[in-house]
């Protein structure tokens, strides 16, 4: 089918492009004006434009009359992390809006949007399936971020002209993450600059960028238009994958803090992470669309990725 991938250089965008072409969909891909072409040869044809720039983009999808269109956009550069925040909310509020006006005039039939599972609200302790409330009470950037992801999923599926699906991903690791060699977080843990806070009860669930690729490839078949979220199969409390992390990458012990001085130190948004975040069950992804992490416990993930995998 026509597909048309917005995002297309992202840590997702990356492994997902070649999947397209294997399995014959025929692909365009939106750059962003300030980015530079580099781009899989796997892609068909490559316009520029911005998700922010709603004319632009009906013109785009008006001439390229995609069935599919994949919102796989961020607005993280680098490691900004409150700019990034902002950046990827107002991508996600704004620039859906914008999509979803535009797809459906050009008779887009479904859109995919890549959303969160690190949305949902700690009042619901544990690991949460796909009903649970989004945390749309947060504060500051955090609170911004997190009703961003209520904003982009009432857009996909308020629009009775298209069919809506979220796929809400965790933490994203692997090639050209945070999570791999001098990625943001690589750096913190060996620079002993990430902590256990309290117990560390807060609860992270993994996705593998080829596994998203992998989900967003699965989303284009006959899957119902929901929110899914698509994690690994290990949720895991910031007291166990840390320490383990750190001992991976021969990083040095995280050191421990209360959670005074947790937030005397640390921004609001991390020490939620690590004390208070909700994990995320692949339940619902897994039995519609027949989806199989590759990767289904970060503890493989990240041995693959520092070169501790068996060959």
């Amino acid at each position: 089918m026509r597909v048309f991938v917005i995002g297309a250089t992202g840590v997702i965008g990356r492994p997902l492009l070649p999947m397209l072409a294997e399995n014959g969909h025929h692909v365009t891909a939106l750059v962003h004006e300030n980015e530079p072409e580099e781009v899989s040869r796997s892609v068909e044809k490559v316009v520029r434009g911005n998700l922010l720039d709603e004319e632009r983009l009906r013109v785009l999808l008006d001439e390229a009359r995609p069935e599919v269109v994949l919102q796989l956009a961020s607005g993280f550069r680098g490691r900004e992390w409150s700019l990034g925040l902002r950046r990827t909310a107002l991508l996600r509020r704004r620039g859906t809006s914008n999509l979803v006006s535009a797809a459906a005039a050009a008779g887009v039939r479904r859109v995919v949007a890549q959303s969160s599972a690190a949305a949902y609200d700690p009042d619901t302790r544990g690991v949460l399936d796909e009903q649970a409330a989004l945390y749309t009470r947060a504060p500051g950037h955090w609170g911004e971020a997190f009703r961003s992801v209520d904003a982009l999923e009432r857009e996909l599926f308020e629009n009775a002209e298209l069919e809506g699906v979220a796929l809400r991903f965790g933490a994203l690791y692997g090639a050209d993450t945070w999570f791999g060699p001098a990625g943001a977080v690589h750096e913190l843990v060996r620079d002993s600059a990430l902590p256990l806070v309290e117990r560390g009860d807060g609860i992270t669930s993994f996705t593998h960028v080829e596994d998203a690729a992998a989900a967003v490839l699965a989303s284009l078949g006959d899957l119902e238009p929901a929110a899914y979220n698509v994690v690994d199969n290990e949720p895991a409390e910031s007291a166990e994958w840390l320490p383990s992390y750190a001992r991976m990458i021969g990083g040095p012990e995280p050191v421990s803090l209360t959670l005074e001085q947790a937030r005397q130190q640390l921004d609001w948004g991390t020490v939620h992470q690590l004390t208070e975040q909700c994990g995320a069950t692949n339940f619902r992804f897994r039995e519609a669309a027949g989806w199989r992490p590759r990767w289904p416990s970060w503890r493989e993930g990240f041995a693959e990725l520092f070169g501790l995998w068996p060959a």
